[in-house]
Order: C-alpha cells, then sequence, then structure tokens
C-alpha cells in the first residue's frame, strides 16, 4: 500500500490532499510500512526544513493517520471494511451507510420486492413506487411533445398514479378485486402511499398470498394494457372485465408457481373471487 499515491485513509490520496509535503518527501513511491521506522513512529524524510504552513500541514496530516501507525509483522496486507466490526464488507452495512443520511425511513421493501414473482415485474413497481415510470406526462416533462391523455380512459392527463389508482379503468379492476364482504377501502393519492398502506392482518392465510400479489398484478396489467394500445397498430382493446380476469388469471398463476394453490377449480375461482379471502 503507497503512502503517497493509494486512498488508504480518507476520501483522497495524500499526493492529492497534501501536495506541497509529497513534493518534498524523498520517499515518494515507498509504502505505508516504509513510513514506518524501526522505534514505530512515522517516518518521513522531506528535502528541507518544513515551513510554517508545510509543518500545519503535517500536523493535519498526523491527525487523519494517528500518531501511533500501525505496528509492522510479516503478515500481508489485507484490506478492512470499516463499517463492521470484524472488517469483513457486507452488503447490509453498505446499504445501512448509504441510507442513513439520503435514504427514506420505513420504505416499503416487501411491498415493492417480492422474491417469488418475474423480476421484471418487480422492477416495474419499483419504479413506480419510486415515480420513475415514463407515462405520458413525465415525456413531457423531458420536452418531448406527445398526446398527454390516459388512453385508457381518454378523461385525464396520463400519469403513473392515474394509470394504477384514478383512472376508471383502474378503479374497477380495484373494485372486482376486492373482498367483497365487510370490506372499506379509500383509495390513496400516490404509488408510495398504497405501498405504505398495504397491509392487512385479518385475511385466511390464502387470502394473505392474494393480498400480497393483488397490486403487482394490477399495475402489470393495466402497464401492459397502456403499452399495447400506445404503440401496437392493430392491437384489439381489451374490455374492463377482460382486465380484470387477466389480473386474478395473473394472481392465481403467481401463487401457484411458488407452490401455494389457493383455488380448487381455476376458472370456478376467477368468476367467484371471494372465495380465495375465505
Amino acid at each position: 500500500m503507497s503512502f503517497w499515491l493509494d486512498r488508504w485513509k480518507g476520501d483522497s490520496s495524500f499526493m492529492n490532499s497534501f501536495r506541497s509535503l509529497y513534493n518534498l518527501d524523498r520517499l515518494k513511491n515507498a509504502s505505508v510500512a516504509e513510513h514506518v521506522s524501526a522505534d514505530g513512529s512515522w517516518r518521513f524524510d522531506f528535502k528541507r526544513c518544513l515551513s510554517h504552513d508545510e509543518a500545519n500541514s503535517l500536523a493535519v496530516l498526523l491527525e487523519i493517520i494517528g500518531s501511533n501507525p500501525p505496528a509492522l509483522d510479516d503478515l500481508p496486507d489485507t484490506r478492512l471494511w470499516p463499517l463492521t466490526s470484524s472488517g469483513i464488507f457486507s452488503v447490509k452495512s453498505l446499504y445501512a451507510e448509504m441510507i442513513r443520511d439520503s435514504g427514506e425511513d420505513n420504505f416499503p421493501h416487501n411491498f415493492v420486492w417480492i422474491y417469488d414473482i418475474p423480476p421484471k415485474v418487480n422492477f416495474l413497481l419499483w419504479c413506480a413506487v419510486h415515480g420513475k415510470l415514463n407515462s405520458q406526462d413525465m415525456i413531457q416533462i423531458k420536452g418531448i411533445d406527445v398526446y398527454t391523455s390516459c388512453i385508457l380512459c381518454g378523461d385525464c392527463t396520463e400519469s403513473q398514479d392515474h394509470i394504477f389508482i384514478h383512472c376508471k379503468v383502474a378503479y374497477k379492476i380495484w373494485c372486482s378485486i376486492m373482498p367483497v364482504d365487510g370490506w372499506a377501502w379509500v383509495f390513496p393519492n400516490t404509488m408510495i402511499n398504497l405501498a405504505r398502506t398495504w397491509s392487512n392482518n385479518f385475511l385466511s392465510a390464502n387470502g394473505k398470498i392474494v393480498w400480497v400479489l393483488i397490486p403487482t398484478a394490477v399495475m402489470w396489467v393495466l402497464w401492459r394494457e397502456k403499452n399495447c394500445r400506445t404503440f401496437e397498430e392493430k392491437y384489439f382493446y381489451k374490455t374492463d372485465a377482460d382486465l380484470c380476469t387477466d389480473v386474478k388469471t395473473l394472481v392465481l398463476t403467481w401463487a401457484a408457481g411458488f407452490g401455494n394453490r389457493v383455488h380448487l377449480n381455476f376458472s370456478h375461482t376467477v368468476s367467484n373471487w371471494s372465495m380465495v379471502f375465505a
């Protein structure tokens, strides 16, 4: 490990941070170990006596590296990860450091990432919660002049919150897939609020499995239908009833795909949806 050239302490190499001291040191290419004397103190071989400002720079350098250098031994140099007590790198420690200052408290990761469904579907949901999907309003903001009315309902400006929550087509799908008896739900205004409030502990075991998959299935079906209507010239628009059936079918398919059979007869369950919450 080079004392001056490698970034072994702090945010940059000492060559960049203490250029005047680097220019004066005769040991420019020496390692950290070569800057440690036999009696266990730091050793610098400067070409001349330091000026007042240079002496102050050396004091700052010593504050960074510490007055006591590391002990010399015959072991090879190793990298230590400073965010864990063991010195071993972990993704968890890196993630904790990344979100410490700029992260979001209580981010609904269980809503965004479901391990048993296709990753591309999870990624769509992740983008939606972060407001990163290229809906028509976002494309307009980026300077591209496009027709901004919702292609699903034609009534309002297309935004991702409108497509997935407030569009009358989306409203019909959400109503068709929710429990019928003893259930009341106020539609949230944004995707992030939907993610934070999407939980229900009063359902059966099968109902809880279905509940986790509902938002992802609704958004995937709506986004695919929106793209098909936008980009495929000869596409035959699906009816609202067809889209409702597609969502229910997708939920049952995903549930069965990772070993949770929540229905006895596929077509019968789609037609009698309240069975899955019993």
